[in-house]
């Protein structure tokens, strides 16, 4: 059989559930990836900024180079990704598309799309837990997390083991050889040499596991440390790698394992296991309500909080103008890197929120275009949390952004760290939609 394997939020070939269920079945195989165009895919130019097209176009310059590496070629194309693989799937005969399953309405439905063409195998990959190991039906959910850690953890963690890299079949002759050669963007010049710069591709995420794990022993004081606020080593920094599929949760768990045996275990190597399960409880989430996750009420059957949404809060808050320093900061090094500390965006989101009234949708968006670790569950998830109309029991979620800063910035070292990078690049309020 000759397949297309369509890679979408797994650009690795280790521990790759999808990619090992065709590598067993084909005996030729074309390798696409499907760059959107509009605005209606997540990954398309309109709603992707910047940092995290740099980082997409870096992955996928890694995985070329993994899988020329076997004899194979990645195939970068643009457009509707339906059409685009459906073409593909022509052009070359194939008779099967493998990916991997993803949980959220547009890509969904372009997976439905493409399965009333060809046969088309979906295969789950993207949890730490297996939706089929859970101790309950997706449809049974618990509504709180804690309840829902309880019920996993029971039992000890059932984790599937890593699959190793498969044996790749080889492309179908005739395929002529395209070297893919990324279009990327230059990274913003001026900032201090110590900026965090996240490069794409399972490469770097893996020396980045290495450093923080084995080079610095970073993860046994995790917990102490994760809500940091600079620097690279307060927290682990995998969620870019993991948003796009360069390594996978389940990969990182048994990480963790190797490093309890050969260093030790406490509660910190625990809380990085933690925090996955809470990445699969959001995807799970997701899976459970559908679209609903998007509707303005959220779960819930009413709003908790009045929204205004007054044009000139908005753009202060995206420029990084407001009242508060400490929020300003946080939007400055969203803006200028792509990426916030966890603390970061827990204030940032109360604040848009619970002080400026600002609709949760158009926040969660601006997020979107511009963090390279965006992921729609933990996303959105996050920002239903925070709202009061997610998957919490307490109706606020409102942080003391004053107290926070005193907490976790004493110094004041984060805030004029940042604060005088947004003075020297601006963003002009006149470009916020």
């Amino acid at each position: 059989m000759r397949a297309l394997y369509w890679f979408r939020e797994d650009l690795r070939l280790l521990d790759n559930p999808a990619l090992t269920a065709m590598a067993q079945q084909a005996e030729e195989a074309v390798f696409v990836f499907v760059i959107p165009t509009g605005s209606e895919w997540s990954q398309g130019e309109e709603r992707m900024g910047d940092h995290r097209r740099r980082f997409m176009l870096e992955s996928l310059a890694d995985l070329d180079r993994e899988l020329r590496g076997v004899g194979q070629q990645l195939r970068v194309l643009h457009g509707n990704p339906v059409e685009c693989v459906l073409q593909m799937a022509k052009e070359w005969n194939c008779e099967a598309v493998f990916s991997q399953r993803c949980h959220t309405g547009e890509e969904t439905q372009s997976a439905e799309a493409i399965s009333e063409m060809i046969p088309h195998h979906v295969v789950e990959g993207s949890t730490l837990v297996h939706p089929e190991d859970l101790p309950f039906a997706v449809e049974d959910l618990p509504e709180i997390f804690s309840r829902f850690r309880n019920k996993v953890e029971k039992r000890g963690l059932d984790i599937r083991p890593q699959l190793p890299i498969p044996q790749l079949p080889p492309s179908p002759q005739g395929m002529e050889s395209i070297s893919f050669d990324p279009d990327g963007l230059q990274r913003l010049a001026g900032l201090p040499e110590d900026t965090m710069c996240f490069e794409g591709g399972a490469v770097t995420g893996w020396k980045r596991l290495q450093h923080y794990f084995w080079g610095t022993h970073s993860l046994s004081s995790y917990k102490q440390t994760r809500n940091g606020m600079l620097g690279w080593d307060y927290s682990s920094k995998f969620s870019p790698w993991l948003a796009w599929g360069c390594m996978s949760p389940r990969s990182i768990y048994h990480a963790i394992r190797r490093y309890e045996e050969e260093e030790g275990s406490n509660d910190s190597t625990y809380w990085l296991i933690f925090e996955l399960l809470w990445r699969d409880y959001f995807r799970f989430v997701a899976m459970q309500h559908g679209n609903r996750i998007w509707h303005a009420t959220g779960l819930k059957e009413s709003a908790r909080n009045p929204v205004s949404h007054h044009p000139l809060q908005w753009k202060a808050w995206c420029t990084g103008t407001t009242r508060s320093p400490f929020v300003n900061a946080n939007m400055h090094e969203l803006r200028l890197t792509g990426f916030m500390s966890n603390r970061g965006r827990q204030n940032v989101a109360s604040y848009a929120i619970h002080d400026l009234g600002l609709d949760w949708r158009a926040c969660a968006e601006w997020f979107e275009h511009w963090l390279i670790d965006f992921d729609p569950c933990s996303n959105t998830g996050n920002w239903l949390y925070v709202a009061g109309i997610g998957n919490d029991p307490r109706p606020q979620r409102k942080f003391d952004v004053d107290w926070q800063a005193e907490r976790y910035d004493a110094d004041g070292a984060y805030q004029s760290h940042w604060n005088r990078l947004g003075r020297i690049f601006p963003l002009d309020p006149d470009t916020v939609p």
